[in-house]
């Protein structure tokens, strides 16, 4: 009984994450490579004023859910070092979203053929939202490293929030929202299935 419990929640859980993936891909900053500016650069769509900070917050629980989830689906404890996936996962939903992949799934390879679209990925928007959503993200390693006593993970996780705190430090706004929401997330995780994550 409690294995199917488990798997249930596994399944909701997967289910929010498609659910913040989806909302995501929506309201995320894209590049579009074959239409540039008067400077040469690629043209950015924002598709709402809140987009820098929905986009972060969206992609942090999503993958927090999504790695969460496949291990409680699978009845399997999630160690820290597999909780290391979820920020690898914000980083590249993240930059796949913003090169358009939501709306064309052909959009990454015009984007990655075009240096100015690679420089506007890595150091425009859609790098502040990947940096977002690692730290948001990073949160879940951290917090299972913290409670199985796992120290690598725990430095691991510490680098990758002092990487993703670096690379958007001019914008703090979308670092905060996706470390609020990855905290939420994992905060929420802790309630709903204690099993995996409390001591």
């Amino acid at each position: 009984m409690a294995s199917l419990r488990r798997r249930l929640l596994g399944a909701a859980l997967l289910a929010a994450a498609a659910a913040a993936f989806g909302v995501a891909a929506t309201v995320a900053p894209v590049i579009v490579p074959e239409a540039g500016t008067a400077s040469g650069n690629p043209d950015l769509v924002v598709p709402s004023p809140v987009s820098l900070l929905a986009a972060p917050a969206l992609l942090a629980v999503g993958s927090v859910l999504l790695v969460s989830g496949g291990a409680t689906l699978l009845d399997a404890d999630l160690s820290a070092r597999a909780a290391l996936l979820a920020p690898a996962l914000g980083a590249v939903v993240a930059l796949a979203l913003g090169t358009g992949i939501g709306t064309d799934f052909g959009a990454p390879l015009a984007a990655f053929a075009a240096s100015e679209a690679l420089a506007t990925l890595s150091a425009g928007p859609p790098g502040t939202i990947a940096a977002g959503a690692v730290a948001g993200a990073t949160v879940a390693p951290v917090v299972r490293a913290a409670t199985t006593e796992d120290t690598v993970t725990l430095l691991v996780g510490a680098t990758l929030l002092l990487a993703s705190v670096a690379a958007a430090s001019a914008d703090p706004l979308a670092l905060a929202t996706g470390g609020v929401a990855g905290a939420l997330a994992v905060g929420a995780l802790w309630a709903v299935d204690p099993a995996t994550w409390r001591p």
